[in-house]
């Protein structure tokens, strides 16, 4: 294409910002003309980043003006932020959201959970679900494009095939997710609660992690039945990096369970499916890969799924990268790969 997109990034130096910043420098379609943050523009953005990208715009305080300007905008704020300005941002702007504003279709419960009132609900019903592999067709039209949280994403890329096709039980599905501790923000740092990141394991969200309704929702939408599902989130001692693992149920056997995933997946450049293979996280970290792996129980019927992704790429500006390329017909590996 002759001319590149315009973007704006909001939570320029946050770590999903960041991200952002990494992998689309090099994007062959896209300049990036403006970068925001909420307090400091004086601060060095350049010391977070590789020593081979120079001569970005100067960080910014926040300006819809500005925003206005550009083709494309990536919000990397805070949940509940977005909701309240949107209906500023002019309709040729398509929006990538980060946060959680728009990933959940019924406006009491994002209400419910988040515990504020929902500022434009009315766009609600003009925006996707950014969850790439899935909803791509719906991607390619929209100008408000919701992408999934990190949990839900290892989440929902394994389960969609197999509730899709009724191969399992969609009552007593079990997650056990480990992330990174930059799952949590950079807040994290400034919690007394976990002093210690590079020596703890910390159980958080214990029943009440705002993914629950996410995951909840779009499982109920892949099976077209209400599924509710048991989900902890841990943080572990290292920076990057998450692994879910989900216990399911299932009077089909190992092989056309992994074969459903399979055919699901076949043509996808980001998304590698095996059979009984201890996948872990080193494969994924810094890139957009999702590994996915299906396992036998010792219980009769019963299937453990293990699914890794790096929670700050696939499970947050890889995808967002990924769906831009979708929005705009690129090749969706460009910036990625």
């Amino acid at each position: 294409m002759s001319k590149k997109l315009n973007i704006a990034i909001a939570g320029a130096t946050g770590f999903v910002g960041l991200e952002i910043i990494k992998k689309i420098y090099n994007h062959p379609n896209v300049n990036i003309k403006y970068l925001f943050v909420k307090n400091s523009i004086e601060e060095n953005i350049y010391k977070e980043l590789p020593k081979n990208i120079k001569n970005l715009p100067d960080l910014r305080k926040f300006d819809i003006k500005l925003i206005n300007e550009c083709d494309v905008f990536f919000p990397a704020l805070p949940h509940a932020e977005l909701h309240k300005i949107v209906k500023n941002i002019s309709s040729h702007v398509v929006v990538i959201d980060l946060s959680a504003d728009f990933r959940i279709p019924n406006i009491s419960v994002y209400e419910k959970w988040y515990k504020i009132k929902h500022e434009s609900p009315e766009l609600q019903k003009n925006s996707v679900y950014g969850l790439s592999e899935v909803f791509r067709d719906q991607i390619k039209s929209k100008n408000l494009i919701a992408c999934p949280g990190c949990y839900p994403t290892s989440v929902l890329l394994p389960l969609y095939p197999l509730l899709k096709n009724n191969l399992i039980e969609s009552k007593n599905i079990i997650i056990d997710s480990k992330s990174g501790y930059s799952g949590a923000g950079k807040k994290i740092y400034n919690n007394n609660q976990y002093p210690n990141l590079d020596e703890n394991i910390a159980i958080y969200g214990v029943g009440q992690h705002r993914h629950m309704p996410e995951i909840d929702h779009y499982l109920s939408v892949f099976s077209n039945k209400k599924i509710e599902v048991s989900f902890t989130p841990h943080l572990i001692p290292t920076f990057r990096g998450m692994l879910s693992t989900i216990y399911i149920k299932s009077q089909h056997n190992l092989d056309e369970l992994y074969k459903a995933i399979v055919k699901q997946y076949d043509n996808e450049p980001f998304i590698e499916v095996f059979k009984s293979v201890m996948i872990n996280t080193d494969k994924v970290v810094n890139t957009n890969k999702t590994l996915i792996s299906i396992h036998k129980s010792n219980i009769e019927n019963s299937f453990i799924i293990s699914c890794s992704i790096d929670n700050l790429l696939k499970g947050a500006a890889g995808q967002a990268i990924q769906n831009l390329n979708i929005r705009f017909g690129f090749d969706e590996k460009l910036g990625l790969v």
